[in-house]
């Protein structure tokens, strides 16, 4: 007979009001939050004509700092010195060596076969030999002469004196009165017409010793006005051996082995290997910020190197103009013609500036509008950008420092004007 179920019973102690009260107020205060979270899903979404996962689009920090405007440029190594041979005289050319093979200065690489050239200094030398000749017969000639005229000179000379003599003689003749009054003054005129046959006779020898030396005198001038005539042609002549004027290596050729060349056509180009500059790119619309002198970093297997804009070219092609850079550092070994290179150019500096990262989302609204982030919230802000670098765009209005924007591309939102980001 079973007595009673007490020793299966449980006793269950009563709670107390305050603990009934705590799980009230804890329950409240959990409801509350969810309703807050609910709530402030409804209104974000409400708000917001877009949802998209903040992993999708690139976001960025509005910052203040130094602003450095710059442009990268992209160019080619050329040889800062790369003078082209050419052909001093028409004729046949050989060229010498290959194009690639390596030269030094004045070395013979080519060579200009001209007969024409060769008979001409052949006939210029013949006839200054002559002119010599005839210099040399010039010169006897006026020994002869001189020879005659102190020949004529003592002779005169001679026959003076005779007759001062005579004169003398008739004198005392006279005085004796052995002569004749007639026969005295006959002496008197033989004398004095002996002394002008002399004094005659010392005046023409002066005056074809000036002739002489005036004929010799021009006779020397034409003789050495077509020496030099002959010396240009001998010129010429050596320079149908064409030598290296640098240092370096074969170029290209311009003509073919052997080919007719005209005169001053172009045979072949040396490249200097010792002076290396960079033809560069530029962008038409920056053109006109670039200027001589300018400062310009060349990156060369991740190194810079500093080099300054030596001429830019005057022209537009294909929207970009020519320029060239020279190296104001040490060149950096290894370079090779025609050598893909990249350049920043400094175009300006500017202190305490707003500037974002450089990114995409210009191309959207062209730059006048950003995504501006608030609590997780993308609104669409009027801004104004400034000056752009390569990495950086300068802020001058609608941001402030500390904000952050969305910098990707944000066509695919489409028109929408705020987005809510998860």
């Amino acid at each position: 007979m079973i007595k009673n179920t007490s020793s299966q019973d449980i006793i269950i102690e009563q709670k107390s009001k305050h603990q009934h009260r705590l799980k009230y107020v804890i329950s409240f205060f959990l409801l509350a939050m969810i309703v807050a979270l609910a709530t402030s899903y409804i209104i974000r979404w409400s708000a917001s004509g877009l949802s998209i996962d903040s992993q999708r689009v690139r976001i960025a920090t509005v910052e203040r700092g130094n602003f450095v405007r710059d442009l990268l440029l992209q160019g080619n190594i050329i040889a800062a010195n790369s003078p082209k041979l050419y052909a001093p005289e028409s004729g046949n050319v050989t060229l010498l060596f290959n194009p690639g093979d390596k030269v030094e200065k004045g070395t013979l690489v080519a060579r200009v076969d001209s007969p024409e050239l060769i008979n001409r200094l052949q006939q210029e030398k013949a006839q200054l030999e002559s002119m010599h000749i005839q210099l040399a017969r010039k010169k006897i000639a006026s020994k002869q002469t001189r020879i005659k005229s102190r020949q004529q000179i003592q002779l005169e000379k001679v026959i003076l004196e005779a007759a001062n003599r005579e004169k003398q003689r008739a004198e005392k003749s006279l005085k004796m009165k052995a002569l004749s009054r007639l026969d005295y003054e006959k002496s008197i005129d033989d004398l004095k017409r002996s002394q002008l046959k002399y004094d005659f006779a010392i005046e023409t020898a002066e005056l074809e010793k000036e002739n002489q030396a005036f004929e010799l005198k021009t006779q020397e001038f034409e003789l050495n006005q077509y020496s030099l005539l002959v010396k240009n042609t001998q010129r010429l002549v050596s320079e149908l051996n064409i030598t290296a004027p640098v240092s370096g290596i074969i170029g290209a050729w311009l003509v073919e082995q052997k080919a007719a060349v005209a005169t001053n056509q172009a045979l072949m180009t040396v490249v200097d290997l010792s002076a290396f500059q960079v033809e560069v790119d530029i962008p038409e619309s920056y053109a006109d910020d670039i200027g001589i002198g300018m400062q310009v970093n060349v990156n060369y297997n991740g190194q810079k190197y500093g080099a300054s804009v030596i001429s830019i070219a005057p022209e537009v092609e294909n929207s970009v103009v020519k320029g060239r850079v020279s190296f104001t550092t040490k060149t950096p070994s290894g370079l090779k013609q025609n050598q893909r290179v990249s350049g920043q150019v400094i175009l300006e500096k500017k202190d305490n500036i707003l500037f974002i990262p450089r990114g995409t989302f210009v191309q959207h609204h062209g730059g006048l509008k950003a995504f501006v982030i608030n609590n997780e919230i993308a609104s669409l802000t009027d801004i104004n950008l400034g000056a752009r670098s390569i990495d950086k765009i300068e802020v001058t209005g609608g941001l402030k420092e500390g904000q952050q924007i969305i910098i990707s591309n944000t066509s695919f939102v489409e028109e929408a004007k705020t987005l809510s980001l998860y």
